[in-house]
């Protein structure tokens, strides 16, 4: 796997010990590549909360798993959370489970003794020790997304959401949203298109932070070249419906940032009425 990472500038993009700084690139280079992703962030604190933090964190990081028998394995993280409003420190608690999420997962992922059916369950492990760190009246979705060789695996609770775009299927969501409009669909009470309109809209029933234990959705997803995977904060696609988002990743940029920032712009066109953020992760060969 080789990975490129491209920062915006207004972009927080967090592993301890070792910050990517905005407009830099790093690349990794491994002696039997399979897939090389190129990743693209933005971030913006949206027009309506524009003179408030931005309780949107993200993270992006990448390394390789150790094996005794064979060539280290290369992986790539990615994770969005979104402090919930009308939650207190709601920055601290994005910041907070997203520190408290990879300190499992990449000390999972350097042991020697893992199997490779225990990624998935490595990570949603990952995510439910994010929520033991929360504090009082601290809350924050999670999506995160663990890539080695040509699998996703998505570990997830609340309404951030992962996508997956391919241009022969087009536009997929991954993840679903633990959302009282989403439930609401789910049993026919009212249309799709509603989530954007229904005065429930704002309201999710799983968090990180609201119990003492939290259910988390788990799944993969087989990845191919010309694949691009998409993470983003409701702030996104509240604003900017599925077919827009589709368009615009169809029409990716060699540069995935500028994909991410397109994401954005076109959030903040919309409306922008809440913090919104994007990871871009394009899949090519290696």
């Amino acid at each position: 796997m080789f990975l490129r990472l491209k920062n915006n500038p207004g972009t927080t993009s967090r592993h301890a010990g070792a910050r990517v700084p905005g407009g830099t690139e790093k690349s990794v280079h491994t002696v039997q590549p399979v897939l090389a992703l190129q990743v693209g962030t933005d971030t913006d604190p949206g027009l309506r909360r524009k003179h408030v933090p931005n309780e949107d964190t993200l993270f992006v990081t990448h390394g390789t798993i150790p094996s005794v028998s064979s060539v280290p394995t290369p992986f790539a993280l990615f994770v969005v959370a979104d402090g919930m409003g009308g939650h207190a420190h709601g920055q601290e608690a994005s910041r907070l489970a997203v520190d408290a999420l990879t300190r499992p997962v990449c000390g999972f992922l350097s042991s020697q003794h893992r199997r490779p059916d225990a990624f998935l369950p490595g990570l949603i492990e990952g995510v439910r020790s994010a929520n033991q760190e929360q504090r009082d009246n601290m809350g924050t979705t999670m999506t995160a997304a663990l890539i080695i060789d040509t699998t996703a695996y998505v570990a997830h609770a609340g309404d951030s959401r992962c996508y997956l775009y391919r241009p022969s299927a087009g536009l997929s969501q991954i993840t679903h949203d633990h959302s009282i409009v989403a439930a609401l669909v789910d049993v026919n009470v009212i249309q799709p298109d509603d989530i954007y309109t229904h005065p429930m809209r704002n309201l999710i029933y799983r968090s990180l932070g609201e119990k003492a234990t939290v259910e988390v959705d788990g799944s993969t997803a087989p990845l191919a070249a010309g694949d691009i995977l998409l993470l983003c904060s409701d702030g996104l696609w509240e604003m900017v419906r599925d077919p827009q988002i589709a368009a615009i990743l169809s029409e990716s940029a060699p540069d995935p940032s500028r994909t991410a920032h397109t994401l954005i712009q076109a959030a903040l066109a919309g409306g922008g009425e809440d913090n919104v953020s994007a990871v871009v992760v394009q899949v090519n060969h290696a």
